[in-house]
């Protein structure tokens, strides 16, 4: 691609920043109406997005905000109905130890009075109706399970690649091996001497200027708004003038195979004190993920699950599946995103940052499922409108402290 072709062909409202499962789905969203050119480095979901595991748990993992969880499980029930993606429902399911039966029972009595009138369809089952239902499944060493309904899986990069295809169909451009090296803000001052300043101003706010635009290593693209969709690349691309409390983080997946899978039904779930998930695939094979761990050199790290988690994984694959005979493992991978402080993601038009400017990013993990509420949410943000769920728990202003230096959580362990 040259700099010419950029320069000529370009004339976009809305460039949107990061080709993962987040950029896609907000091109979506906005192509219906506006002018929109996606911008990626490398290729479609060749980040987070391609080694995720593809769970979408939206009802445990926002128990207290059911209309979120409710519009991202309708959006992918509604998706799967049009061909373009194979969701499977499936119920989520975490076997809870003998010590640990009391607190799981008395969590899942709270979360229904909570939420009583919200959806939330949750419940502690025994070992037998576990094993009933996922005959695969070893429950021996279990005082049974909390199970939540409205869960399922998917393929991450065909989420992907059918979310570009329908930004695409809409008019939107995409554009990969382009990468985005800077946001170009119209400030009121001479910062600079060419009338433009970096993202940011001292202060934010009313002082921060109007985006016009974004350059990029093929030249500079003219345009009104940016959405800064890069995963944990979304820190370097603001700094310093929009600091976002966002650190890379790696987590790890294996594929392990099992006679005891074939030809039996087995659940989705987690285990919080070994820190895993895992979810079916294929005929006869069980992904179990986890064991994450913040990263300083986030480009280096490896993208090959560690000696030492496959090994784990497959502990826990042999402990919890019915059969006697050793798994075997056929696949790994790892891959690297973008963590916040309190595991939520930052999906916001910033107050201090320029008009013009939205944020995407920090969906620690849960990425795949969060993608139709963050296209919905950045679409009510730009126009200045109210969302159909709460927008506050995405919200940048819930920081006051807006480093990167803060204590990492994994999800997979109950953080």
């Amino acid at each position: 691609m040259s700099e010419r072709r950029l320069a000529r062909d370009v004339s976009p409202e809305v460039v949107v920043v990061g080709g993962g499962v987040i950029g896609c789905a907000i091109a979506r969203e906005l192509a219906v109406d506006r002018r929109v050119l996606l911008l990626e480095r490398d290729r479609i979901a060749a980040g987070a997005t391609g080694r995720a595991a593809g769970e979408v748990t939206m009802s445990p993992s926002y128990p207290d905000y059911p209309g979120i969880a409710a519009h991202a499980n309708a959006f992918f029930d509604r998706y799967d109905a049009t061909g373009a993606i194979e969701y499977v429902e499936a119920p989520s399911v975490e076997p809870v130890s003998p010590d640990r039966e009391e607190a799981a029972r008395a969590r899942v009595d709270r979360l229904r009075n909570e939420v009583a009138n919200g959806g939330l369809d949750v419940a502690f089952e025994s070992p037998d109706a576990v094993e009933r239902r996922w005959p695969a499944l070893d429950m021996s060493g279990y005082a049974g399970a909390v199970r939540f309904a409205n869960a399922g899986y998917l393929d991450p990069a065909e989420l992907a690649d059918a979310l570009r295809a329908d930004a695409e169909e809409s008019g939107a451009r995409v554009e990969t091996g382009v990468t985005v090296t800077g946001i170009r803000v119209d400030g009121e001052g001479d910062n600079g001497g060419d009338g433009t300043e970096p993202v940011g101003g001292t202060d934010g706010g009313a002082d921060s200027g109007s985006v016009i635009g974004v350059e990029t290593d093929h030249g500079a693209i003219d345009c009104s708004t940016v959405v800064a969709a890069a995963g944990w690349r979304t820190r370097e691309l603001l700094a310093p003038d929009l600091p976002i409390p966002i650190r890379p983080y790696r987590t790890q997946c294996v594929v392990i195979r099992s006679p005891a899978l074939r030809g039996r039904d087995v659940s989705m779930g987690w285990l919080p004190g070994p820190d895993v998930y895992f979810r079916p695939m294929g005929e006869d094979e069980l992904l179990v993920g986890g064991r994450s761990a913040a990263v300083d050199d986030p480009a280096a790290a490896s993208r090959s699950a560690d000696g030492a988690f496959r090994e784990h994984a497959s502990e826990i694959g042999s402990g919890l599946l019915a059969d006697p005979d050793p798994v075997r493992i056929v696949d790994d991978w790892a891959g690297v995103d973008a963590a916040t402080p309190d595991t939520r993601p930052i999906v916001d038009r910033p107050a201090a940052g320029p008009d013009g400017l939205a944020v995407a990013t920090g969906f620690h993990g849960r990425g795949i499922m969060t993608a139709p509420v963050a296209a919905t949410l950045i679409r009510h943000r730009i126009e200045g409108t109210d969302p159909p769920f709460p927008g506050d728990p995405f919200a940048l202003s819930r920081f006051e402290d807006r480093s990167a230096d803060f204590r990492f959580a994994s999800i997979s362990d109950g953080g």
